[in-house]
């Protein structure tokens, strides 16, 4: 399991893509491109994945009145807003992206993402599984990041920021990020001693 430091997710105006950076304490980084067809296949998705299975925590117990495996859309949706709002109020968006990795496992050209499997787990993880899969010229690369409900709903609001910065046209379902004050959206901060950012109410 790749233990994931700090993240970053930047629309690219030269390449018109989304450039996603990974870098762990092992001081590996990882890099992948998202390409305009890829991200709107895969906006919609994870939103109903999260709503369909992140949007209620693994360890909730229900009161006797409430049954939460028949809680309906609008409320899973409303309970998933406020999962991502709190795990964004909990990360860091302040620290820098660190470009000091000494290795990088798929090589120093990033990904280019042509598939991407999501796999929600009855723990609360989710697994995301990226491939590369290329004829000219050859190419099967990919890698899979096993991830924390808070890490998801922290990944969606970056990618929704780089959403808006590329005008990408994603439909009804695109998030309006909340708004940052003196922190860069495009990364998160993920090691233990990263500062809180300060948040607009």
């Amino acid at each position: 399991m790749m233990d994931i430091r700090q993240l970053s997710i930047r629309y690219n105006v030269d390449h018109d893509r989304i450039l996603v950076r990974i870098n762990t304490s092992a001081g590996d980084e990882v890099q992948m491109w998202l390409t305009r067809r890829l991200v709107l296949g895969l906006w919609p998705l994870l939103n109903r994945v999260v709503i369909d299975h992140m949007a209620i925590p693994a360890d909730a117990k229900t009161d006797g009145f409430v049954d939460l495996a028949a809680m309906e859309p609008g409320t899973r949706k409303m309970l998933a807003d406020m999962r991502q709002q709190e795990a964004v109020q909990s990360s860091d968006f302040v620290t820098p992206y660190r470009n000091d990795a000494t290795n990088r496992p798929l090589g120093d050209s990033p990904l280019l993402v042509t598939e991407v499997n999501l796999t929600p787990q009855g723990s609360g993880l989710m697994l995301m599984n990226f491939k590369e899969v290329l004829t000219e010229p050859a190419s099967t690369r990919g890698f899979q990041l096993d991830l924390p409900a808070e890490l998801v709903f922290a990944i969606m609001q970056l990618l929704s920021q780089a959403l808006q910065q590329a005008q990408w046209q994603t439909g009804p379902e695109t998030p309006a990020p909340l708004q940052i004050v003196e922190a860069a959206t495009e990364e998160i901060d993920l090691s233990p001693d990263a500062t809180r950012p300060t948040y607009l109410n």
